[in-house]
């Protein structure tokens, strides 16, 4: 027997995210309002996407918003950009496996150096095949996580290891980064790592007598001009996410908008518990609607008895465990609520809003957790 594909149009899903190009392209031109003209732009475009679905993002960034460069986390990503046909520099945030220097070059990718130990090995195999292994050197100038260190005794090792790229005849590095442990959220300690920075960069340059690509701001701090340096890293304010200060990012849009409908209306008296283990009971004659989506989707159990739907321009909260296909939410205040009405869990809709940043501070998170928490199953609809 034959099935039929799945129709994956909103009008037949039971719950759909809906990616908005025109919200996409807005911020893009908001983040560039921001810089100067000679600050490059890299999409961060790992976690597929920040879960909007890479393969609607980027070709939009390179073709309509005209960005030439892409960061991602792993190979598996930066290939899949190749795959669906994206041209520009790919930067991989992490160091990859030395097995697969054959793959990096074969497909123009760059890889981040971020300790020592891989020097040797990305030297040994880059020798074994034509052409050179494009590096990014990362930098340890504060978060104590992956990058050569830049303080006390070891910063004169970091320089040598730097060095020793630079002698290696198949190892091309082409630029230096750090990352920001707060960025304008704690602008000493922001402004202590942009020194840790800059000092490493200056000894290394006289040294070398070379001016790498450097880049230190990600969204968090790519308004201040001391840290936008050659390159941005511009991540979650792409889509449209919560990045400080605030005051600066009020024209960004939602990029993703969370769906689902009443799927049932159901009226319980008081004194009715709800749905599992019993932590909601109705305090009234309260009339209930059944949305269709739940943890296996993306609507974090923790939001249970916390969140909200935004149904016909009111915020209706959920009650009851959420589950894992569907949550309850209490409509009683809403008379005119009918089964098959839209229901928004974060976005932009008729020109309301109800942003992720809200929905994560009830789930004690921040927005990045919760649109990478969207599942694969929940198709993203592009609009």
């Amino acid at each position: 027997m034959a099935f039929r594909k799945r129709d994956t149009s909103n009008d037949q899903c039971r719950v759909w995210a809906e990616i908005s190009r025109s919200a996409l392209l807005n911020n893009v031109a908001v983040v560039r309002s921001q810089l100067i003209p000679e600050v490059q732009i890299a999409a961060v475009v790992k976690a597929d996407a920040y879960g909007h679905k890479a393969e609607l993002v980027a070709p939009i960034l390179e073709n309509e918003a005209g960005l030439a460069f892409f960061s991602v986390a792993t190979l598996e990503e930066a290939i899949e950009l190749r795959d669906i046909g994206i041209k520009g520099d790919i930067l991989i945030l992490s160091s990859v496996d030395p097995r697969y220097v054959p793959e990096l070059k074969h497909y123009n990718l760059i890889v981040t150096l971020m300790d020592e130990s891989y020097i040797e090995p990305y030297a040994l195999m880059a020798a074994q095949s034509d052409g050179v292994l494009r590096l990014h050197l990362k930098l340890d100038t504060g978060m104590a996580r992956l990058g050569l260190a830049t303080t006390g005794d070891n910063l004169e090792q970091s320089v040598k290891a730097a060095m020793s790229i630079e002698a290696a005849p198949k190892l091309n590095l082409e630029g230096v980064f750090s990352h920001l442990a707060s960025g304008a959220a704690d602008p000493e300690y922001s402004a202590h790592q942009l020194a840790l920075f800059k000092n490493f960069l200056s000894i290394f340059q006289e040294r070398s007598g070379r001016k790498l690509i450097r880049h230190l701001a990600a969204s968090n701090a790519l308004t201040n001009p001391d840290f936008a340096l050659d390159l941005v890293r511009a991540g979650i304010v792409l889509y449209g996410g919560q990045a400080p200060p605030p005051v600066l990012w009020q024209e960004l849009r939602p990029v993703m908008s969370l769906f689902s409908r009443v799927y049932l209306l159901r009226d319980v008296p008081r004194g009715t518990s709800v749905s599992y283990s019993q932590t909601w009971h109705a305090r009234r004659d309260t009339r209930l609607a059944l949305i269709e989506a739940g943890y296996a989707d993306g609507i974090m159990r923790i939001l249970s008895n916390r969140g909200s739907w935004l149904i016909n321009g009111v915020e209706a909260p959920i009650v009851g465990r959420v589950c894992m296909d569907c949550c309850l939410v209490d409509v009683t205040d809403l008379p005119q609520v009918q089964i098959g009405d839209r229901a928004l869990f974060f976005g932009e809709y008729k020109g309301q809003v109800l942003s992720a940043a809200a929905q994560a501070e009830k789930a004690e998170t921040i927005d990045y957790e919760l649109f990478t928490g969207i599942t694969a199953r929940v198709p993203r609809i592009l609009v």
